[in-house]
């Protein structure tokens, strides 16, 4: 059980890390082209909203992985604080590091396509349409799983050990019905749906100087 003294540490961890949820979050709708709804349809509608938004395609190429950097470092720094479960804490950072890793393999590509997005536009032939943003299916759900289990397992070694004694099983239990939910019932999940679960574990740890 984390004891009155070491709850100063959890809650400055959970205010970093609220602070990254909140930089993710920005990089999530700084790109127009993840602000349109229904996203664009066609290879060309894609590439001209790619290309009239370099700054903010360029930006969440970037955040995009430095935020998943950052919650390792912070999952692995919240591990060394709880002995009693560091088994747990300690493989949640590892899994967000292997996400961080497969995100920046989408971001490598990402902002490759945003340098090239006006000259792949002048050269566009429908006939022969250049691949774009179809090589990396794989990837994405091993980050979209490995983000999902760190959190299921982050939350359940914070309840065991007392820190979050209720909301840890809350945070275990949303992750592992959105990794259901997204394997078996949409066939998708956009990252900034993870961000927002750690964004209750990350209030949690900053309030834990209030009553739950």
């Amino acid at each position: 059980m984390a004891t009155i003294n070491q709850l100063p540490n959890f809650r400055a961890l959970g205010i970093a890390l609220l602070i990254t949820v909140i930089v993710f979050m920005v990089g999530a709708w700084s790109a127009a082209y993840f602000r349109q709804w229904p996203l664009p349809a066609t290879l060309l509608e894609k590439l001209t909203v790619i290309a009239n938004d370099r700054v903010g395609w360029t930006a969440q190429a970037i955040i995009f992985p430095v935020a998943f950097l950052a919650t390792a470092v912070l999952f692995a720094l919240i591990a060394a604080k709880i002995p009693n479960a560091r088994g747990l804490a300690s493989a949640a950072a590892i899994l967000f590091a292997v996400g961080f890793l497969c995100w920046l393999v989408i971001s490598i590509d990402r902002l490759q396509l945003g340098a090239e997005a006006a000259e792949l536009i002048r050269t566009y032939d429908p006939a022969a349409p250049p691949e774009v943003m179809v090589n990396f299916s794989w990837v994405f759900w091993a980050n979209t799983l490995c983000i999902l289990a760190a959190l299921a397992l982050m939350g359940a070694a914070l309840a065991m050990v007392g820190v979050l004694p209720t909301l840890g099983w809350v945070v275990m239990g949303t992750a592992v019905a959105s990794a259901i939910i997204a394997t078996l019932i949409w066939g998708d999940w956009p990252p900034f749906m993870s961000y927002v679960i750690v964004l209750v574990l990350a209030i949690g740890l900053a309030r834990l100087d209030q009553s739950w």
